[in-house]
């Protein structure tokens, strides 16, 4: 028994490493698990960064550290803060990287090799809310895995004035254009809750991510306030403030498309209003040099093809978000943004909700302004080259130019060639025809040499025989 156990242990292990070897992916891919780990900081209970709550923090002034320790070896940690975030340094193996360059509220630390323990030190004071390990392996679908704004190659720029505003009346343009398609989706925020219910800035992005947006949004220095009435609104925000800011992200991300809130703000929010109002004006000025200055130097100007306004009345597009979308699990655009909504967990009280069929419908659009043409159909892209596609084209042209170029250039190697080789036949042609003269004359002088020779000699054969002939004649004399 202890043989055959032996001998069905040695081809378990053969086996393995055959696997391994032939599709090292089907065993290197697995899911990454959650680990237990120890978190602690000099003079700080570190037990509210691990109980899984936006809610709880713990403060750090400049330059204090927290370790996090693990049994098992760590893939990376997930770091959630709950103040605008400055950089900070990730120390491990006798390591340091630095981190939190971009901003990120929400940052995942992959490590390149085993660490088992890792320390994080603070360059400024800030409060975080959660700090979670990963093992190695392919990570949970909610961890954010964020990358930079899409500065310059935006395909469609969407503007919101509140969080969960985004997902509740635009979110099916999100699903269906980002979590679908994912092309290059940015969102802005008119405003921010950093002097609020900070809650609702991990909502922001854990309701995005849900969505599919992989681009980090950008927030605006307004903070959030409610009107009835765009007048109301003018209470707390100047309106050249707002323009300024949404005609800079516009020049900023220079989208193909913008889409935003209705003009008449929905259920009639003042803030809404004014993001609209705001929007339209800048569409329709960022491409003159002499419009909000501020932005021109750094970002120059802009003409967006295309602007959709939620709910306008005309142009209308209607979108279909009852199909199954592929990319995001079969579920539609409208049950993505209602999972989406879902993680706005301090909104849930409220009585706007999700849906297509209802008279703030996440599928009901106008085109405000186009510069490509109207619409023929329900897709806000018709008419519209994306910026993938636009570097296809060109990776195809510059593809095309070298390969004529590389032609032009076989063909007037080729015709230098034969120019060369015509050259060189004329020359031998020259050399031959040369050669000849001079063989023909070195023969014509042979045979006048021969001919005079001969001559000679038959005059002397002649001489000689007449001398004979006289001395014959002399004897007989």
């Amino acid at each position: 028994m202890k043989l055959k156990s032996f001998i069905t242990t040695v081809f378990t292990v053969l086996i393995f490493f055959a696997v391994l070897y032939i599709h090292p992916e089907t065993i290197l891919a697995q899911e990454a698990e959650q680990l237990d780990v120890t978190i602690t900081s000099p003079n700080k209970n570190c037990s509210k960064l691990q109980d899984n709550s936006h809610s709880t923090t713990v403060s750090f002034e400049a330059q204090d550290t927290i370790t996090i320790t693990s049994e098992t070896a760590m893939g990376g940690i997930y770091v959630k803060f709950n103040d605008p975030v400055q950089t900070w340094t990730l120390s491990y193996n006798d390591k340091t990287e630095i981190k939190g360059e971009y901003g990120f509220l929400h940052e995942y630390a992959a490590f390149s090799e085993d660490v088992t323990s890792c320390t994080i030190t603070l360059d400024s004071a800030m409060a975080i809310s959660e700090i979670t390990a990963y093992s190695k392996g392919t990570l949970p679908s909610d961890v954010q895995l964020w990358k930079k704004p899409c500065e310059g190659q935006t395909d469609i720029l969407v503007f919101s004035t509140h969080a969960d505003d985004e997902i509740l009346f635009l979110g099916g343009v999100l699903a269906t254009y980002a979590g679908q398609q994912h092309l290059n989706v940015q969102v802005c925020y008119m405003t921010n809750y950093w002097d609020g219910d900070r809650r609702r800035e991990h909502e922001k992005l854990d309701g995005l991510w849900e969505s599919g947006v992989r681009h980090y949004p950008v927030n605006s220095e307004f903070w959030d306030k409610y009107a009835e009435s765009i007048e109301g609104a003018l209470n707390y925000y100047s309106y050249d403030d707002v323009l300024n800011y949404i005609t800079t992200q516009v020049r900023r991300f220079k989208p193909m498309v913008v889409v935003t809130q209705d003009l008449n703000g929905e259920y009639g929010h003042g803030g809404h209003m004014l993001l609209a109002k705001t929007v339209c004006e800048a569409v329709d000025n960022s491409n003159d040099s002499s419009f909000c200055t501020d932005s021109v130097t750094s970002y120059g100007v802009w003409d967006t093809p295309k602007t959709y306004l939620h709910l306008y009345g005309e142009n209308k597009l209607t979108m279909d978000l009852r199909q199954p979308l592929s990319n995001m699990n079969g579920r539609t655009a409208v049950e993505v943004a209602k999972d989406a909504y879902l993680k706005h967990d301090s909104q849930q009280w409220c009585w706007f909700y999700v849906s297509d069929e209802y008279e703030y419908s996440c599928a009901d659009f106008g085109l405000y302004r186009t510069t490509v043409g109207t619409d023929t159909g329900n897709d806000m892209l018709e008419n519209i080259v994306t910026y993938e596609e636009q570097a296809k084209i060109k990776e195809a042209e510059s593809k095309k130019a070298e390969e004529e170029s590389r032609s032009k250039e076989q063909e007037r190697l080729a015709l230098e060639s034969k120019k060369a080789s015509d050259e060189l036949k004329a020359n031998t042609q020259t050399s031959d025809n040369s050669n000849s003269n001079d063989k023909f004359i070195i023969i014509l002088i042979i045979v006048v040499l021969v001919l005079l020779i001969l001559v000679i000699a038959l005059f002397l054969y002649k001489a000689k025989i007449e001398k004979k002939r006289r001395k014959a004649h002399r004897r007989r004399r």
